[in-house]
């Protein structure tokens, strides 16, 4: 009995120790892991070059524009802008850094290739050495760019999976502008070479960020599609079937003129009748020159209000994928709330229990030890004095009288 009390006192006492030298009590609250630095700064820097692809495209684009007098160079270049600034940022913005980067470098790479391989009556006729000359220094760029932003291995790996990628994938016939989502095959291309793939999306605030980048992004490339798109209209106004159709009523004008004045010399009777006829195709010409520029503008209000709908209706898409988000991530820490609570009432129980419980099992434990030492030690006296009084009576009591033994 002795021995389980102590058994028992010294695993409390131990309970004890243990809980004492544990650390405080923390409650926290999974907003996801933050994102490393290196994959952070990868991001980062892969959108910097994004912009800066899409300004050089643009200003190599508007070169070739300005320098040209040929509208359907001019079309073509403006065409470039649209399809290649848009394919930039639809590869730039995508949420793993490391596809981004390759989809980036594969954009550069095809529009390179596609520019050194097409003829200049293909391309932008004198002016295509501007195109050629930034597709060339935009690749150069990107490589630089993987050189100082991922390791020795991890590069070289990247750079067999473009020149693969591309080299599998033939350019489309759209000015090789087209640059695919490439992170299935990304991901595939690193299993088969031994390597992991990186799953981390970011805390809730890194991934807010990185949605409302790719919000404005979106927005702004849309923004400068539309005043493009506006720009190619203004050049096939002034060079489509409208100033062909002008031309020609000018010309029959002339002609009918030219028949007038020489009627009129000889037959003043007629003059009249010509005047009538000429002032009715003067008429139809400018109701044709009106209808037409109406209908310009018409479309143009039209598309604007469609393109003004659209944007509204991502925007609130997106919107609302980022309130579902937040609102799941609030529930699952709400979830997660009464658990850690349960867990801290335990360990305040099992606290309260050792602090508690302890002391009075050691203290009963020594009072009983020393009720009995104490009892013990009154038994002893109480033997010893009690001896004598059995042994033998007085010397008085021992002795008789004659007449009393007898």
């Amino acid at each position: 009995m002795k021995q389980s009390l102590l058994w028992r006192g010294l695993l409390v006492w131990a309970c004890a120790l243990a809980a004492t030298g544990c650390s405080l009590l923390k409650v926290s609250v999974s907003s996801g892991d933050p994102l490393p630095d290196e994959t952070l700064r990868l991001r980062t820097m892969t959108r910097g070059f994004y912009y800066d692809l899409s300004s050089g495209i643009a200003a190599a684009a508007d070169s070739v524009v300005a320098a040209s007098p040929r509208a359907a160079t001019q079309l073509a270049a403006i065409r470039w802008k649209i399809r290649a600034t848009r394919a930039a940022v639809e590869a730039a913005m995508q949420s793993d850094p490391e596809v981004a980067l390759a989809d980036t470098w594969i954009l550069c790479r095809r529009m390179n290739e596609a520019f050194a391989q097409l003829p200049d009556s293909l391309l932008f006729g004198a002016e295509s050495s501007i195109a050629r000359e930034a597709a060339a220094r935009f690749e150069r760029r990107v490589a630089r760019l993987s050189e100082q932003l991922l390791p020795a291995d991890r590069q070289r790996l990247m750079e067999r999976f473009v020149g693969e990628y591309v080299a599998a994938h033939p350019r489309p016939d759209d000015d090789g502008a087209a640059a695919p989502n490439t992170l299935l095959a990304w991901f595939e291309f690193l299993r088969a070479n031994g390597r992991e793939p990186s799953y981390a999306t970011g805390s809730i605030s890194e991934v807010m960020a990185d949605v409302s980048d790719r919000v404005g992004s979106q927005t702004r490339q849309l923004a400068n599609s539309v005043g493009w798109s506006r720009q190619m209209l203004e050049i096939r106004m002034q060079q489509d079937s409208l100033r062909s159709r002008v031309e020609g009523q000018l010309d029959s004008l002339e002609r009918n003129f030219g028949r007038l004045v020489a009627v009129a010399e000889h037959l003043p009777g007629l003059s009249e009748q010509l005047l009538e006829e000429l002032n009715l195709q003067a008429g139809q010409l400018i109701g044709a020159i009106d209808s037409s520029m109406a209908s310009a503008f018409d479309d143009l209000d039209r598309q604007r209000v469609e393109i003004q709908h659209y944007v509204s209706t991502e925007r609130e898409a997106l919107v609302g994928q980022v309130q579902q988000a937040a609102d799941e991530a609030v529930q699952h820490a709400l979830e997660r709330i009464p658990a850690v609570i349960g867990r801290l009432l335990f360990y305040v129980v099992a606290a309260l229990v050792v602090l508690l419980g302890l002391p009075f099992l050691v203290g009963f434990w020594l009072g009983g030890l020393r009720a009995r030492r104490q009892s013990g030690r009154q038994k002893a006296p109480s033997g010893d004095d009690s001896a004598p009084e059995q042994g033998g009576g007085s010397p008085d009591e021992g002795r008789s009288g004659p007449g009393e033994s007898r």
